[in-house]
């Protein structure tokens, strides 16, 4: 019998007894209240989610600086080389934050907006006060059925951020979540490359980034689910069409085929 069959739903038990403990504590801090505040706040119509794949070019982000961006982790190397900047700012993943901290400050600034996890905030101390910071949780989810598998619908699109952001094992699942809690109608993606370069079963990242950003050290991270990755996306596209919410990818190249593509131009009407 498959092993992770054997002691999922045990372990599935355990961690959803500790997190309801948690996240009872979460809902009753000024962290939910915040957050909450945000809902259906979007003033346009349209928003773009920006990743941090090789395909992303500053002269795109040059395109979009009087749309409203949500952007995450490194992208803020390249800010020297354009007068664009994020609305909002995301990250998740703990061993990235790990990797980033000394550079929150200034990613705070940067931003209108900066999305951090509540659970590692004893990470950031410079910057967990601070207004522009709002601290969301990750419910926790198992991954897996009861026979080990991880079949589709397993990974929730959240309806209420201010309760909970599901992880979807993607920073770009994260911000879908919020683009449509705060009212977005339509959500663009650019630089999603959705593909890692392998070298020795671990990442390499110097070609998995865009030019100018400064990579992430993958080399202690588990390798990137993108089986995974595709199943929260689906989530994402079921959610987005019962709502009447467009989410569309602009990326240049790249491998994310869930969401149907398209010209970032045509979408900007350069021609």
């Amino acid at each position: 019998m498959n092993v992770k069959a054997l002691v999922q739903p045990f372990v599935k038990r355990i961690r959803q007894s500790k997190d309801g403990k948690k996240q009872k504590k979460y809902l009753e801090t000024q962290y939910s209240k915040k957050i909450a505040m945000l809902k259906g706040t979007a003033e346009k119509e349209r928003c773009f989610i920006i990743g941090n794949g090789p395909s992303l070019i500053v002269s795109d982000l040059e395109k979009l600086k009087h749309e409203d961006c949500f952007a995450c982790n490194r992208i803020y190397g390249l800010y020297e080389r354009t007068e664009w900047r994020p609305k909002v700012y995301c990250s998740q993943d703990r061993k990235v934050l790990e990797q980033i901290i000394p550079d929150l400050p200034y990613v705070v600034d940067n931003a209108q907006i900066t999305f951090l996890p509540y659970l590692f905030r004893d990470l950031f101390p410079a910057v967990v006060d601070k207004e522009k910071v709002k601290l969301f949780y990750k419910p926790y989810v198992s991954v897996y059925s009861s026979d080990g598998t991880f079949p589709e619908g397993i990974m929730p699109f959240s309806e209420d951020v201010s309760w909970g952001i599901y992880d979807g094992l993607s920073v770009t699942f994260n911000m879908m979540q919020i683009a449509a809690y705060m009212g977005y109608k339509e959500i663009y993606l650019l630089g999603i490359d959705h593909n890692y370069a392998i070298n020795g079963n671990i990442v390499d990242a110097s070609k998995s980034y865009a030019e100018g950003i400064k990579p992430i050290d993958m080399s202690t991270q588990f390798q990137p689910e993108l089986t995974l990755c595709e199943n929260a996306f689906r989530e994402a596209r079921r959610f987005a069409e019962k709502k009447g919410i467009l989410i569309r990818n602009a990326t240049r190249g790249g491998k994310l085929e869930v969401f149907e593509r398209i010209d970032l131009d045509g979408v900007l009407n350069y021609g």
